[in-house]
């Protein structure tokens, strides 16, 4: 059981600096203008070569013809994935350089369905470690990767997509920790349903530690704040990964640690303002 769990803190906000990066979104589409067989304006500014893929998803025809294939292709054109080059073919495999649908899609496992496709259910975890190697050996420390592997579909864990979504991915928050959790730890299965509390609660502390991260830094003087980023900033990486872990209790004691440090360096930058001012 965790510690220091308070299900009546406040619910916040903000997220870590690192972590807005992740759920930036573009302006709405311009509608369904988009020319098939051309890329898309401004792919190429984000390395995105010219893709068949992306030239034969992007046709408007598909909005009536196949609406699921359309409505996921929109997804992609406003995610993260594609803002930093991250295509079809590196999640779904197949060869973007060719001009044929057969040719395209070739002998490769595309669907969810075939076991050996990068985005079958047990596979989706090792697909996304092509980027996010560091969380992906995170989760595999975790009851739910052993849950992913089991045989039964009924008890298998969750995987990335469960809780982040597969295109325009989000972040979980105080404001949705507790629902997501919820899904699997509830009182209706009595898997651990004391967890989505316990998770919202050392979330809450997690990302209270904002807070004290923007005041050290912008009432610091220059050299303090880079001395106190190029410390702190590999601590919060490496706590957002051991999220993976899904150990809340460990998760708990090294937030708490990181939030007393954060309030010491506070009261540093506090005192020393004072003393100035004598």
């Amino acid at each position: 059981m965790c510690k220091r769990v308070n299900t009546r803190q406040p619910l916040r906000s903000a997220i870590f600096r690192a972590t807005i990066l992740l759920v930036g979104v573009l302006g709405p589409l311009a509608g369904l203008g988009a020319v098939a067989f051309a890329a898309e304006p401004g792919q190429q500014e984000r390395g995105i070569d010219k893709s068949s893929c992306v030239e034969c998803h992007a046709d408007p025809k598909f909005l009536v013809q196949n609406k699921k294939l359309y409505d996921y292709f929109q997804a992609w054109q406003v995610s993260i994935h594609m803002q930093t080059g991250v295509t079809c073919s590196d999640c779904h495999g197949g060869n973007p350089k060719t001009k044929t649908k057969e040719a395209a899609h070739g002998s490769e496992p595309l669907r969810a369905s075939d076991a050996a496709s990068p985005i079958n259910y047990r596979n989706i975890p090792a697909t996304c470690a092509k980027c996010h190697n560091t969380i992906y050996e995170k989760y595999r420390q975790s009851k739910h990767f052993e849950h992913l592997k089991a045989t039964a579909q009924e008890e298998q864990g969750p995987n990335c997509v469960t809780c982040h979504g597969s295109l325009n991915t989000r972040v979980l928050t105080v404001a949705n920790v507790r629902q997501a959790c919820q899904r699997c730890h509830n009182e209706r299965t009595q898997n651990s349903p004391e967890i989505p509390a316990q998770a919202e609660s050392v979330l809450n502390n997690f990302l209270s530690i904002d807070r004290y991260y923007r005041f050290v830094a912008t009432r610091s003087t220059p050299e303090d704040a880079k001395s106190f980023a190029q410390f702190v900033d590999p601590v919060i990486k490496r706590l957002k990964a051991d999220w993976h872990t899904f150990d809340i209790d460990a998760i708990d004691e090294k937030t708490h640690d990181l939030v007393q440090f954060m309030k010491v360096r506070r009261n540093d930058v506090l005192n020393a303002e004072r003393s100035k001012r004598k």
